[in-house]
């Protein structure tokens, strides 16, 4: 990506094709190339967009051999697929808007829809080069202002990329472990059945957090609930964490006792900006990809015997997550999801 530079027409030209482009993965390229080829960092642009070298040299390479179209082909692996491209295309819309709990489901839609017939290793290979992987939907609440979600992520964007290098910026949230073993997808030999032994006690730890959007390190304290009280304690955790920095924008939800007059109070005399996501908006709490990587890593299939154990288990993962470095930064590479 060295010396990679646009002209003005060349931007411009990709200026018009991002306000015009309604996929909002093809746009998030566009933006990409934009920034890149307007003479922002490498470094810069990985940080703002949640993206790694290697996504970002794709784009790059993809836009120099075929322009704007090479951001918008999803398959450029040189084989061709039995589907037409405007087939595949409505065959993602399809999987957008409806999830087939098996293999034979989507091969019987392909039939029926397209007349192609596929196995099911052809379909799977399919499905893999689309972008599709097979995995649980997540849940989210279900009326979230997609507008004001936009809005956030351009304006979280843009500040990035302004901000001087003297604020920090962490996004905040709470976390409740319950001392029970949780299921999870695990690859177990065919025709054999494994147990996992459950709790029946209900007790729970309470973990209030935070992870700064650019380095990746995480703060976090242990309360008896979390409340106006536990909030303070950490972002008085924070400010003892950055004391360089001329201010701290902590990005957190919209939760009352964020609100609280001990919060305000506390805040009155503090370096720390509260900045509120759009509510019903946990997508947008880059916060949560962290707390899932814990539940996968800590809780999903795994047994303790007593509550201590347990407690120790979740500690330990925080005391040594920079045995993690490397994970932690792939999923914060990503962008937002608008929900």
């Amino acid at each position: 990506m060295k010396g990679f530079h646009l002209n003005k027409n060349e931007l411009d030209t990709l200026h018009k094709a991002h306000r015009e482009e309604r996929n909002k993965r093809y746009a998030y390229r566009i933006h990409a190339i934009i920034l890149l080829g307007s003479g922002y960092t490498v470094r810069k642009v990985k940080e703002v967009l949640f993206l790694d070298d290697e996504t970002l040299r794709t784009y790059v390479n993809n836009y120099r051999i075929d322009g704007i179209a090479g951001l918008l082909c999803d398959n450029r692996s040189g084989k061709l697929p039995k589907l037409t491209d405007n087939q595949i295309e409505d065959l993602k819309l399809e999987l957008d808007a409806n999830i087939y709990i098996d293999t034979i489901s989507v091969i019987n839609y392909i039939k029926k829809v397209f007349g192609v017939v596929y196995s099911r290793s052809g379909a799977r290979d399919l499905l893999h080069r689309i972008g599709y992987v097979y995995k649980k939907p997540k849940l989210v609440p279900g009326n979230p202002d997609i507008n004001e979600q936009e809005i956030f992520a351009e304006q979280y964007e843009e500040f990035m990329l302004t901000k001087s290098n003297d604020v920090e910026v962490v996004f905040v949230d709470a976390v409740h472990p319950q001392h029970n073993a949780i299921a999870g997808y695990g690859w177990i030999k065919r025709g054999e059945t494994r147990e996992l032994k459950t709790n029946s006690g209900r007790q729970r730890l309470n973990l209030h957090g935070a992870i700064n959007a650019e380095t990746h390190e995480i703060t976090i304290i242990e309360s008896e609930t979390v409340n106006s009280y536990s909030t303070i304690d950490l972002l008085t955790s924070l400010e003892e964490k950055y004391p360089a920095a001329s201010s701290i924008k902590v990005i957190l939800d919209n939760a009352k006792y964020h609100y609280s007059n001990l919060v305000k109070e506390f805040l009155s005399g503090s370096r720390i900006d509260l900045v509120f996501l759009p509510s019903y908006s946990p997508n947008l709490n880059l916060i949560e990809r962290l707390w899932g990587f814990f539940k996968k890593e800590v809780l999903y299939n795994k047994y303790y015997e007593n509550i201590n154990k347990f407690r120790a288990a979740c500690i330990k993962f925080f005391r040594n997550i920079n045995v993690h470095a490397d994970k932690i930064s792939d999923f914060m590479n990503s962008d937002f999801h608008i929900a």
